[in-house]
């Protein structure tokens, strides 16, 4: 025999096993004490088991105390007539002024004190009133109950009559939460039901109800059929509070073969709001580039009224798709929304509605037509676009020249990076330490890459954060020292090693440069780029160099390779352009019959175009600055 000490409560408890040769363990099963009952529970229940019944059967022991302390046993007759919320109020106010007088007996009408408690039910103090027990004792239910907790019942059916009839009743009178019972009970006795499944679904959901509110630890449940009957029932009320609902909102109310579905449009949408937001984020951080989407989803309920899903049918889809087809007013400018514009959100509606059709929380489906639905958004007369549109715009070397000689070295290495690996903000933000490989021949040359290069060469290798595609780009030697300058500088700055999965630009503080959870992640670098041209129009003059965005450098090489389509497909490569392939750990593998080598030999080309730059300013570390000169 085995013996414990339960530390949380104290108890002992007596495990009892038989060793015989050739067999394991055999357990009686677990004994313990409760409120002076010894219990035993089934025998080969694993640890954990047995610890959640025993935990079960010390909550049933909470309920069962608090039950009975709170017992008020009346007259039937006192209870008829009386509606239940002044019922409630009655046993509370009872209950309290009986604590308050001293020397209160329970026992007889007779022998309490005049004005000891106020009228209950309609025969006031006729009606017998009488409190339980100051003590808690097991009753025939809460043993009931106990056993199915030890035999592991989940969940517990409604207990047989005569366990329940011996709990609530007491000579003549019933407990006040149970009065029901006696009513159904007050007829001849051929009429009374035999057992729980023979109540009336009325009776039997009353019956629940005062269960669970008497026991609430206990996981209760009705026969099958008694909860068919009450759905049916629950349902058609729902269904016709849902009609009133949709009358009085001038809608058009769903027909009876909808199935009832809880919840409106708007409720279903800031649940996908949520939904979409875990989307962008990341090891407890929001991806900004996010917040774009999330805004379309506010703007379904800033600018679409709210309906019941219940009525959300075909017609009614279309409708909210019709809305953005149909290019509705900018608030703000007051004139139509662009196509661009529309079709996002007519793409963030199709998740929406798959997700709702998936969604188990509002049982919503999708109609059988839904692929009907027309999504295609209309085309206004002020589309029309002339064939300066499509240009794209980009600076002239002599823009470059004026960019690179009036930028500070921090700048410089942006604006040098950026015309080097096709970058812009996001992508250049997002470069890591570890994404470089200095002074070394192409990592994937073991790999089978078939280039040329040399421990003379260096590179970065990551994936775009937008797509996933990985990308590869050649290090100019002007890139490589500015690189070099600003890792030892930024060193200096913070006071401390920098990690090799860090970041390559970071603040002064060590913060991310780039602000990926913030709405406008691009703000530090177009500040720079804002402070940059003004240091151009105070020593070149205003038109100098056009105020085109920082973006513009990641468009600068793909440009300038032109539209041929050899050269086409290496602007692509540049630009990291393409699907990636999900089921491929070795990226390269499926990325190896890309034209890399090609690719590569572009870049030194491009660079050789670039050679003004350069000559103009020899050093990438001198500063010409006519703000501070």
């Amino acid at each position: 025999m085995e013996v414990a000490i339960n530390q949380s409560s104290g108890k002992i408890t007596r495990r009892h096993s038989r060793q015989k040769s050739s067999q394991s363990t055999d357990a009686k099963g677990e004994r313990f004490f409760l409120q002076g009952k010894r219990w035993r529970l089934p025998r080969g229940l694993v640890p954990h088991e047995v610890e959640a019944r025993i935990s079960r059967l010390r909550e049933l022991w909470g309920d069962h105390e608090r039950f009975c302390l709170s017992q008020i046993f009346v007259d039937p007759v006192a209870l008829v007539g009386l509606p239940e919320f002044a019922l409630e109020e009655e046993a509370k106010r009872f209950l309290t002024r009986q604590s308050s007088v001293a020397g209160f007996s329970h026992e007889s009408d007779q022998d309490t004190p005049t004005g000891a408690w106020p009228a209950f039910g309609v025969s006031g103090r006729n009606g017998g009133v009488a409190t339980g027990d100051k003590t808690a004792r097991w009753s025939p239910l809460a043993l009931w109950i106990a056993e199915q907790i030890k035999q592991g019942v989940r969940p517990v059916p409604l207990p047989p009559l005569p366990e329940l009839f011996e709990s609530v009743f007491r000579d003549s009178q019933v407990d006040y939460r149970f009065g029901h019972i006696a009513q159904v009970f007050s007829g001849p006795s051929e009429s009374h039901p035999t057992m729980t499944t023979d109540l009336r679904w009325q009776d039997a959901f009353k019956l629940l109800n005062r269960l669970t509110e008497a026991y609430p630890s206990v996981p209760w449940t009705m026969p099958q059929h008694h909860i068919d009957e009450t759905a049916r029932f629950h349902e058609q009320a729902a269904r016709e509070a849902i009609v009133t609902t949709a009358k009085v909102r001038s809608q058009k109310p769903p027909a009876e073969s909808i199935p009832l579905i809880p919840g409106t449009f708007h409720e279903a949408l800031r649940e996908f709001h949520k939904y979409r937001t875990g989307h962008f984020s990341k090891g407890g951080e929001f991806d900004g580039s996010g917040h774009g989407m999330l805004d379309l989803i506010a703007n379904f309920q800033k600018r679409q009224p709210d309906v019941l899903l219940a009525t959300l049918d075909f017609t009614q889809c279309q409708e909210i798709y019709d809305f953005w087809r149909n290019r509705p007013l900018n608030l703000r400018t007051k004139g139509p929304l662009s196509r661009k514009h529309c079709s996002s959100h007519i793409s963030e509606l199709n998740r929406f509605f798959i997700w709702l059709h998936k969604s188990d929380k509002f049982a919503w489906r999708r109609p059988g037509d839904f692929d009907l639905i027309e999504k295609k958004v209309q085309r206004l007369p002020s589309d029309r676009r002339s064939i300066q549109d499509i240009e794209l715009k980009t600076f002239t070397v002599d823009h470059l020249k004026l960019l690179y000689k009036y930028a500070l070295p921090a700048q410089r290495l942006k604006i040098v990076w950026c015309l080097n690996c096709s970058h812009g903000a996001a992508e250049i933000g997002r470069v890591e330490w570890e994404d470089l490989f200095l002074h070394q021949p192409h990592p994937w040359t073991k790999e089978g890459l078939s280039i040329a290069s040399s421990e003379s060469d260096s590179w970065c290798g990551l994936l775009r954060p937008k797509t996933d595609v990985v990308g590869w780009w050649w290090l100019w030697p002007e890139t490589i020292q500015l690189v070099q300058w600003w890792k030892s500088d930024l060193g200096g700055r913070l006071k401390r090693e920098l990690k090799s999965s860090e970041r390559m630009l970071l603040t002064d503080k060590g913060n991310n440069l780039y602000r990926d959870s913030s709405r406008n992640a691009q703000t530090s670098f177009a500040n720079e780029w804002s402070r940059l041209h003004a240091r151009i129009a105070k020593a070149e003059g205003e038109d100098a160099v056009p105020r085109l965005p920082y973006g513009t450098l990641r468009d600068q090489m793909s440009n300038w390779l032109g539209s041929d389509q050899n050269r086409a497909v290496l602007a692509s490569v540049g630009l990291a352009h393409g699907i990636p392939h999900k089921g491929d750990k070795l990226l390269y593998k499926h990325y190896s019959n890309r034209p890399w080598a090609q690719f590569f030999k572009a870049q030194k080309e491009f660079r050789q175009h670039l050679q003004p730059l350069f000559d103009a300013v020899p050093d990438p570390l001198a500063i010409l600055d006519p703000l501070t000169s």
